[in-house]
């Protein structure tokens, strides 16, 4: 199981109201591996969730993270291996903005998860939910079980963190 205060590096900035959650962290995979992990819909549901739809620039894609939350993304820059950048819609909320970078260093691949354009309840659950997304990619490329990873452990031991940031 991943270390839950791991080499994951979280930072909550401000714009006005508005809020960006950024996470940054390595992983031991190329570019290429990593961002197969995070954009192939049969390696994507092991970690986060369903993914169907036109995964190119200007495609809207869905993602069914659970039972009763589906996220649209409308895709509006993809330089594949390197850079995803998409409006992140959740029925409810106002639109938001999700980019992922991905720079190689050495024998690693750091992850930059940046999202947007969120109010400081967005952020903390945001932040929340993203890098206990972020620890279960992690045991998926280390070629273990990302449903092992505990949503509880994570909610009990990440929240108070994320709170605090924001």
């Amino acid at each position: 199981m991943p270390d839950l205060f791991g080499p994951t590096e979280r930072t909550v900035t401000r714009s006005g109201e508005r809020r960006t959650v950024r996470l940054q962290r390595p992983y031991a995979a190329t570019p290429t591996e990593l961002w197969s992990a995070c954009t192939e819909p049969e390696r994507v549901a092991r970690w986060i969730g369903d993914l169907t739809g036109h995964r190119a620039t200007g495609g809207d894609v869905q993602l069914r993270m659970t039972a009763d939350e589906t996220v649209v993304l409308r895709i509006e820059a993809c330089d594949e291996p390197r850079r995803l950048q998409a409006t992140w819609s959740t029925p409810g909320e106002p639109d938001s903005r999700i980019e992922l970078t991905l720079e190689a260093h050495g024998d690693v691949t750091v992850l930059t998860l940046e999202h947007s354009l969120l109010s400081d309840e967005q952020a903390a659950g945001k932040g929340l939910g993203w890098e206990d997304f972020l620890n279960r990619l992690h045991e998926l490329l280390a070629g273990r079980e990302p449903a092992a990873v505990s949503w509880d452990d994570a909610e009990r031991t990440l929240g108070p963190v994320w709170r605090a940031l924001v």
